[in-house]
């Protein structure tokens, strides 16, 4: 099943802009949205003052503007239902309507037709050991609400399951209605399954998309050395100092018809899937959380053979762009690869350090980018790029600081690849592009020309730097003490006896093994990666050391131990010793 699929309308609430028109503004000025919150903001959001005073907290994050109270379209639910139901449900509702208007459909002419609606909601990057949520937050401590509430409103609100259900409840959609969860690309995942049914007959009409909010809505993170999180709350994607990633909130959703069926009624077209591609990475990963090459390979392939298109034919693709030194180099390792025998550099982005990283609503970020950029003529640059890693240096695959001119390929058409891959296996690669498209490009003001040149380093500064009021970055600021050790004692009470420590540790390393466990000797003469545990697995294995013990190990402590018995010794030595230091 094959035929390419047209966007005919869409909705979006991202961080930098109320609308579509100032996000496009904003995307082309080489800023990024990503803020530092001073503590005031933090206090006044419900973050506890010992929180956002730990010297590892990292008060930066991207936030959309939108509020529940503000939402334009969600009138036709009850105050009760809007003060029990989970926000990033309520968003995903709104833009659904919001997105059909655009299309030009009346809500009338949707209710009792088999249109189908695909999307998912959810913010897992901030979520924290507590999984923050709506309920956490705040319905769990609304002791009045709750006394007055049962316990399928409660369920129906906050569970995920039931994001798409309510659309299709409230707009009366008789078609599939399909919750989609994969992490990092949830949105995209659920475009491709909607191309799936447009593409198979089964509807002429879908939505698909996904939304992702923090509770509180304003807030940071604790940085953990050897983590996905940036140490300084600057995400600098496919660069030489990339070292992390930096949270953001929103969502939106997209309507996709055939596109045949899009130019005989007459509907505007924004852009086409002329193909899309999803896929697992199955077993071939290092660890659950890890990047897989293959899989990514798959995916890229896949896209250009469904989209009938050749490596020279795309003229910029919006990458993934997770941050991280690996992430990074793996993908930019499977760009080179699929796109070796072009006969020019392919431009490479990625809106993520504008925009944050939007979690299961991270696709819409990027699609939206997307969009945009075929309206316009060109892509963003990629905010706080400055240089390649020097592996990576002579790859054909090249990001950039500075806008792309999309040109056109021999057939007439300008494609944009979009790559999105989720922690939790599954890729997506779609290829995009400008036929039939219908959209005026805007006339831009001179003062959204793009940053370039020492404008764009100035800018980069300016994203770097603390908010007017926060610490400068010396002794005690959050990016010079986020990887300092703290001192601490054994646990009272706690054997400490090398005889223990070397049994509760291979007990805590064996558990998190889940096939071809090894018995515990052969384990100790293992490392981490020949265990196959990974930097979660790491983690929460370090936490609870330091719990037992005293003895502070992070992440690339415990990849550096040869094995598992170098590091019971390390330990052992430690409490010996009365203290933590290296």
């Amino acid at each position: 099943m094959s035929g390419p699929v047209a966007v005919i309308g869409y909705a979006a609430h991202l961080p930098g802009g109320d609308s579509l028109d100032d996000l496009d503004d904003f995307l082309t000025t080489g800023r990024s949205a990503v803020r530092t919150h001073s503590r005031e903001e933090l206090l006044e959001q419900g973050v506890a003052p010992a929180e956002a005073d730990r010297p590892d907290y990292v008060p930066r994050s991207a936030s959309t503007g939108w509020t529940v109270e503000g939402a334009k379209h969600i009138d036709m639910l009850s105050a009760r239902e809007r003060l029990v139901t989970d926000p990033q449900q309520l968003l995903f509702l709104d833009c659904a309507v919001a997105a059909l208007e655009d299309a030009g459909i009346p809500l009338r002419e949707v209710s009792g037709r088999e249109v189908a609606c695909v999307g998912g909601v959810g913010m897992g990057l901030y979520a924290g050991n507590g999984l923050s949520s709506h309920f956490t937050e705040h319905l769990r401590h609304d002791t009045a609400l709750l006394e007055e509430s049962v316990p399928p409103e409660i369920l129906v609100g906050n569970a995920s399951d039931h994001t798409v259900g309510r659309v299709a409840y409230r707009l009366g959609l008789t078609g599939p209605a399909v919750n989609v969860q994969t992490a990092c690309s949830t949105a995209l995942a659920s475009v491709e399954y909607a191309c799936l049914l447009l593409r198979s007959g089964r509807v002429g009409l879908a939505l698909a998309g996904a939304a992702s909010l923090y509770f509180p809505r304003v807030r940071g993170y604790r940085y953990e050395r050897g983590g996905i999180l940036s140490a300084d709350g600057v995400w600098r994607a496919f660069d030489a100092e990339a070292d992390g990633t930096v949270g953001g909130s929103g969502g939106g959703v997209f309507v996709l018809k055939r596109l045949d069926d899009a130019v005989r009624d007459g509907d505007r077209v924004h852009g086409v899937v002329e193909g899309i591609h999803m896929g697992s990475d199955g077993s071939a990963r290092a660890s659950y959380t890890a990047p897989a090459y293959d899989g990514q390979l798959r995916v890229l392939r896949g896209a250009l053979r469904d989209a009938g298109a050749r490596p020279d034919d795309l003229a910029h693709l919006e990458a993934h762009g997770t941050g991280t030194p690996v992430g990074d180099l793996v993908e930019l390792s499977v760009l080179n690869e699929v796109f070796a025998d072009r006969a020019t550099p392919l431009p490479v982005g990625s809106v993520k350090p504008a925009l944050g990283h939007l979690d299961t609503a991270a696709g819409v970020a990027s699609l939206v980018n997307v969009l945009l950029g075929l309206r316009r003529g060109s892509m963003p640059g990629t905010v706080n790029f400055t240089r390649t890693p020097d592996a990576l240096s002579g790859g054909v695959a090249r990001p950039s600081a500075a806008p792309t001119e999309l040109v056109p390929g021999p057939d007439g058409l300008v494609r944009v690849g979009i790559s999105c891959f989720g922690a939790s296996g599954t890729s997506v690669h779609a290829v995009l592009s400008d036929r039939a498209v219908t959209v005026p490009r805007r006339d831009r003001p001179a003062s959204a020309a793009p940053a370039s040149g020492a404008a764009a380093a100035s800018t980069r500064a300016a994203s770097a730097a603390p908010a007017s009021g926060a610490a400068d970055a010396g002794p005690g600021s959050a990016a010079s003490t986020a990887t300092a050790r703290v001192e601490s004692a054994t646990v009272p009470g706690h054997p400490a006896d090398a005889e223990t420590v070397r049994r509760e540790v291979l007990e805590l390393v064996l558990d998190r093994i889940a096939a071809d466990r090894p018995d515990p000797e052969a384990a100790g003469s293992l490392g981490a990666v020949e265990l196959g545990l990974d930097s979660v697995d790491l983690l929460a294995v370090g936490k609870v050391i330091a719990s037992r013990w005293g003895v502070e190990l992070d992440v690339i402590d415990m990849l550096m131990f040869s094995s598992v018995d170098e590091m019971i010794d390390e330990i052992t030595g430690r409490v010996a010793g009365g203290g933590t230091g290296s």
